[in-house]
């Protein structure tokens, strides 16, 4: 089995990551994972954004679970992980050894 390759694109807020991200969508051999850090992120710094509950309610709040699952097989067969990631979601307090 190969290993398979993991893209994480660290973005800031109002760039072209959207785009970069939907282009990977459309290939059938990737994965794509959309702000994974999103709700720990709202979770602990009590932002109020648009949004916040649902995005608290849909993804996991403890970044160790966001970890696992980013470095977890892949499902369906696919062979590329591609991460949009908000740079500011990386807080202090989370462990970087996984990167």
């Amino acid at each position: 089995m190969t290993t398979p390759l993991r893209l994480a694109m660290w973005s800031g807020p109002r760039n072209v990551s959207t785009a970069f991200m939907r282009a990977w969508e459309n290939r059938p051999d990737t994965v794509v994972v959309d702000e994974p850090f999103y709700a720990h992120y709202l979770a602990v710094t009590g932002l109020d954004h648009p949004g916040r509950e649902e995005v608290i309610a849909s993804q996991p709040c403890d970044w160790r679970q966001v970890v696992d699952s980013l470095l977890a097989p892949l499902p369906g067969g696919a062979s590329i992980l591609y991460q949009k990631q908000m740079s500011h979601h990386l807080l202090p307090g989370m462990g970087r050894e996984w990167l």
